[in-house]
C-alpha cells in the first residue's frame, strides 16, 4: 500500500514538554517493593534502592515521575515515611490491601529522582489529609530553617530538594476514593489549599484534579473558575484495555484508541479555553492539561469476579500495547505546548515499562519506545500531511471491558488514516519525523515530503514483530527491540511494514 506525507517545517503548534513522556510510581502489589526498594538486595545501594533499576531509569530518560499515587495518597501519612527506617510505622495499606512498610518515603523517592535526574512530581493527601500536614509535607522538602526542615536534616538531607510540582487532590470525583468531594466542594478546597502553598511559594506548580477523561465539563470549568489562577495543569485520567491477547480481533480497536485519548484531550482543552475567555480576572498564564495516569490495561476472563474480569497487572506489555502507546505519544505532539505532562502507570511492574525480578530488569516494547521518543520526538512540533487510506474507527476500549461495552451505543465512527505521523524541529535544526503503521497486514510505502534543507538520507529507527502479542521476557528479554539504521537512503520513499512504528531522523545541511 502507499501513503505519503508532507512535513510543513514553518507551521509550528509549539513546545513539545519532554513531561509527556513520565513516569508514575504508586505502592501496589510489587510496583514499590522488592523491585524499586528491597534492603536485602546485592543491587541495592545503602538506601535500599535498586541500582539496576535506577541505571534503567537513567537509559530511559525519565523526565519526570510521580509518587505517591494515585489513590494510595488520599490515606498516606507522609510523615510515616521519613526519619530512622527502623523506627517507621507498619501501617495496614488502607487503599490497595497488605501491609505497608513505610521504608520507601519522601527522601528515598527524592534521591530515587536525583540519582536518575528525574524530576519529582509529589501528590498531596486531600482526602484524609489536611491543609496544614500538605504544607508541613512541602517545607520538609523546601524549607531552609523551620523545625521540618531541621528533620529533613537530621535525616540526612542538608539542602532543599527544591520540589516545584505538587498535586491537590487524585480523582476527587470517584466513589473509590477516600474523600469523594462534589464539584463545588472540591473547586473551594483546592482554591484555598492552593492559595497557602502558593503563599508558602509562589514559584511552586500546582496541579488541580479535572474530569475524568475530560467528560465533565462543569466539574472542570468549576475547579478553572474556583483555583485557575494558582493552577498550572489540570490533570485527566484514561486508561486502555485489553482482554485477547491470543488472536488479532481485539487490534484495530486497541491501535485506534488512542483517537478517542486525543478527542476526550481535545474536549478538555475547549472547556479551559473557553472558561478561561470567560473569566473576568485574565489569569496571565497557561493551564496546561496533564494526562497523569494512563496506560493499557490487561484483563483476564474471569466467570468468577463480580465484573466477569480480573485485572492482571504483571502481564508483560507486548508490541500491540506499544503502537497504543505511540499513538497517545502523537496525540500530545500534536497538542503541543497544551498538553503538558504525562505519567506512565506504572514505571515498573503493574502495565510496566519494565518488569523487575530479584535477578533481573526486562525491557518491555514499551521501554524501547519510550526511550526513543524522548531522545527525538522533543522540540518544536510541526505540521504534517498525511494522505493514507483509511478506516472507520472502532468502539474504542477504555479503562474496562464492561466500560468498554457502553461506550458502543456512544461511538460514532470516524475515517481515520491507517498512517498516523507527527514531526518535530529539535533544538539542533534536525527534523524527526514519527510514523505509525496501524495496519495490521499491509506494509507501506511512504513517499515523504521533507523541505529544502535536510540530508537526502535519514537514521531510521524501527519497532516491529511479526508477532502483534510478542513480549520480552525473562527467558526471551530480546524478543521485540528496535531495528536501528543510519544513512538510509529515503529520496525514492521508505517502506514500514505492518504494525510497526518507524521514528526518522533527518540532519539539517543549513547550520
Amino acid at each position: 500500500m502507499k501513503a505519503s506525507i508532507l512535513v510543513k517545517k514553518e507551521e509550528r503548534s509549539g513546545e513539545i514538554s519532554p513531561y509527556i513522556y513520565g513516569q508514575y510510581f504508586e505502592h501496589l502489589g510489587n510496583c514499590m517493593y522488592p523491585s524499586v526498594w528491597n534492603a536485602d538486595s546485592p543491587k541495592s545501594d545503602a538506601r535500599g534502592l535498586r541500582q539496576d533499576v535506577i541505571e534503567a531509569a537513567r537509559e530511559l530518560g525519565v523526565p519526570v515521575i510521580r509518587w505517591p499515587g494515585g489513590c494510595y495518597v488520599d490515606l498516606y501519612d507522609w510523615k510515616d515515611g521519613v526519619g530512622p527506617s527502623e523506627q517507621r510505622p507498619v501501617r495496614p495499606n488502607w487503599h490497595w490491601g497488605g501491609l505497608e512498610s513505610n521504608q520507601f518515603g519522601t527522601d528515598e523517592f527524592l534521591n530515587w529522582c536525583e540519582q536518575v535526574g528525574a524530576d519529582p512530581y509529589v501528590n498531596v493527601n486531600l482526602g484524609t489529609g489536611t491543609l496544614v500536614d500538605a504544607l508541613r509535607w512541602i517545607d520538609y522538602c523546601n524549607g531552609k530553617e523551620t523545625a521540618d526542615a531541621r528533620w529533613r536534616k537530621e535525616n540526612g538531607r542538608e539542602e532543599p530538594y527544591g520540589v516545584k510540582l505538587w498535586g491537590i487532590g487524585n480523582e476527587t470525583w470517584g466513589h473509590w476514593e477516600a474523600g469523594q468531594l462534589g464539584a463545588d466542594e472540591y473547586a473551594a478546597r483546592l482554591a484555598n489549599w492552593a492559595q497557602f502553598a502558593k503563599k508558602y511559594d509562589e514559584q511552586l506548580e500546582l496541579l488541580g484534579v479535572g474530569s475524568y477523561e475530560g467528560n465533565d465539563s462543569e466539574w472542570d470549568r468549576k475547579v478553572i473558575e474556583a483555583a485557575g489562577k494558582y493552577l498550572r495543569y489540570l490533570t485527566i485520567h484514561i486508561y486502555g484495555c485489553s482482554v485477547d491477547r491470543q488472536s488479532n480481533e481485539e487490534y484495530y480497536p486497541i491501535v485506534y484508541t488512542p483517537v478517542y485519548f486525543e478527542s476526550q484531550l481535545r474536549k478538555m482543552l475547549s472547556t479551559i479555553e473557553t472558561t478561561l475567555s470567560r473569566m473576568k480576572d485574565k489569569l496571565g498564564h497557561p493551564i496546561r492539561i496533564s494526562l497523569d495516569e494512563w496506560n493499557i490495561r490487561h484483563y483476564e476472563a474471569d466467570p468468577s469476579s463480580g465484573e466477569g474480569y480480573t485485572l492482571n497487572r504483571n502481564s508483560p506489555r507486548n508490541l500491540q500495547d506499544a503502537i497504543f502507546a505511540a499513538g497517545i505519544f502523537h496525540a500530545m505532539i500534536r497538542l503541543s505546548p497544551h498538553v503538558g505532562m504525562a505519567n506512565y502507570v506504572f514505571l515498573v511492574n503493574g502495565n510496566g515499562v519494565m518488569n523487575v525480578t530479584e535477578d533481573a530488569v526486562i525491557k518491555t516494547p514499551l521501554f524501547h519506545l519510550f526511550k526513543k521518543y524522548r531522545e527525538w520526538m522533543v522540540g518544536q512540533s510541526v505540521q504534517i500531511e498525511v494522505q493514507s487510506p483509511s478506516r472507520l474507527t472502532p468502539v474504542p476500549q477504555v479503562s474496562h471491558p464492561n466500560y468498554g461495552k457502553e461506550q458502543a451505543d456512544k461511538h460514532q465512527p470516524v475515517a481515520s488514516s491507517y498512517i498516523d505521523a507527527v514531526g518535530a524541529v529539535g533544538d539542533d535544526g534536525s527534523l524527526r519525523v514519527a510514523l505509525v503503521n496501524r495496519h495490521l497486514d499491509e506494509s507501506f510505502e511512504i513517499a515523504l515530503g521533507i523541505p529544502e534543507g535536510f540530508a537526502s538520507s535519514a537514521a531510521v529507527w524501527t519497532l516491529h514483530h511479526e508477532n502483534i502479542h510478542a513480549a520480552n521476557t525473562e527467558e526471551a528479554p530480546e524478543r521485540v527491540v528496535p531495528d536501528v539504521r543510519e544513512f538510509v537512503p529515503v529520496e525514492a520513499g521508505l517502506r514500514v511494514p505492518a504494525h510497526s512504528v518507524t521514528l526518522i531522523r533527518f540532519e539539517s545541511i543549513d547550520q
